[in-house]
C-alpha cells in the first residue's frame, strides 16, 4: 500500500557547482525535479542499507514516471 508524506522537510546541501549541474541535467533526463531525484536516491541507499523495509513507501510521484532508475 502507498503512504503518502504528510509533510515535506526542506534540508540545505552544497554540492560542486558541476556537481548540480550533472544533478539537474539527471533529474530532467528522467523527467523529474531535482527534489524528487534526490528523495528517490536517498530512498533507495536506505533500503540498500536496511533502513527502509519494503513495505514503506514514500514515493509521492508515480513509479511510472521514472525512465533511468531501478530503484527496486
Amino acid at each position: 500500500m502507498r503512504r503518502r508524506a504528510k509533510h515535506a522537510t526542506g534540508i540545505s546541501v552544497s554540492l560542486p557547482a558541476e556537481m548540480h549541474e550533472v544533478l539537474r541535467l539527471a533529474a530532467l533526463d528522467d523527467n523529474r525535479s531535482v527534489s524528487s531525484l534526490v528523495t528517490a536516491l536517498v530512498d533507495t541507499y536506505l533500503r540498500r542499507e536496511g533502513y527502509l523495509t519494503k513495505d514503506v513507501d514514500f514515493h509521492r510521484e508515480p513509479l511510472s514516471r521514472q525512465t533511468r532508475l531501478n530503484l527496486f
